[in-house]
């Protein structure tokens, strides 16, 4: 069985008891650099039987990849979606695609609860202060008792609401398919849409689709508290950042956490987001911890092997 890792240029895996575990399942082409084009990256891929993706930017929707595979049995995706996956061409092959859910929920989670703690407590101004030899004594706000809303309830809400708890916050939650038993379950209440953007802290976690893409719109803006604060961990398309861009610099709300932007990687140097005082921002970074990591590698490599043995785990076979 030929196996391809044909986008590993963070070696991920060089060095892993995962790669070592892959190899006793197949025949591995490690490939550790980055393509140089799309014919390139096709000719790595040209007699692959498994693919294990580690990067979110090799593209198999808006390239003829899958089309010049034409021994392809399965696509192993070390993430939590299969974005860069042209589903009906894959189900159309008779490939599986699997991939890590749940994997990096933690983390994110952690992440999102960073920025909640941060904009409560202003060091987004209070560390560039005390750096600059000044010694301002801003004054923040204590989460406890507040009330945080989630949209989107899935690994990482179920995490969210647990973080939130321990800090005496009260959790909200709205999603399209949220009923108050699943709610009530978890530890949180079912709210509709517009009590969730009244909420203190408003927290983003649904995946984009033509029914969330721009939810977050200028008149969803304006639904806000002027001293509320949005944060997004999830996908930057579920905002009209020109209207989150507007609605910071007028300072119609307290303030944003931002790890994701759209054009990003890298975000570009004249980003208006980059001189916003009232904004914490960071390089879509909040699934990248070294724990998250080895759980995705291990998962994806477990994907394979049960794939092997007749049993496959962890199948998509819709778009993201």
């Amino acid at each position: 069985m030929k196996i391809v890792l044909p986008d590993d240029y963070s070696e991920l895996f060089s060095g892993t008891g995962d790669l070592e575990r892959l190899n006793t399942l197949g025949k591995v082409a490690h490939h550790t650099d980055r393509p140089a084009s799309g014919d390139e990256m096709a000719e790595r891929l040209a007699d692959a039987e498994i693919i294990l993706t580690t990067r979110f930017s090799t593209d198999f929707k808006g390239t003829d990849l899958l089309d010049r595979m034409p021994r392809l049995k399965m696509i192993s995706i070390m993430g939590t979606r299969p974005r860069m996956v042209d589903m009906k061409r894959a189900n159309a092959k008779n490939a599986v695609v699997s991939i890590t859910p749940g994997s990096s929920s933690t983390s994110v989670a952690e992440h999102t609860m960073m920025f909640i703690l941060a904009l409560a407590k202003q060091m987004h101004i209070v560390g560039p202060e005390m750096r600059a030899g000044e010694w301002k004594r801003r004054t923040g706000i204590q989460v406890e008792g507040k009330t945080l809303s989630l949209l989107g309830f899935g690994y990482i809400g179920e995490k969210m609401v647990k973080m939130a708890q321990g800090f005496g916050m009260r959790v909200i939650v709205w999603s399209k398919n949220m009923t108050p038993e699943r709610a009530a379950t978890a530890g949180a209440e079912a709210a509709s849409l517009d009590e969730c953007m009244a909420a203190d802290f408003v927290s983003l976690h649904l995946h984009v689709n033509d029914g969330t893409r721009g939810l977050i719109s200028k008149e969803r803006l304006a639904q806000m508290r002027p001293g509320a604060f949005l944060v997004n961990t999830s996908r930057a398309a579920l905002v009209d950042m020109d209207a989150l861009l507007d609605t910071l610099r007028e300072g119609r709300i307290a303030g944003a956490g931002l790890d994701v932007f759209e054009p990003e990687e890298p975000l570009p140097a004249d980003s208006p987001f980059r001189s916003l005082d009232n904004a914490i921002i960071s390089a879509h970074s909040a699934a990248n911890t070294l724990d998250a990591r080895a759980t995705q590698l291990r998962i994806s490599v477990d994907n394979i092997e049960a794939f092997l043995n007749g049993k496959p785990t962890n199948i998509v076979t819709e778009d993201a």
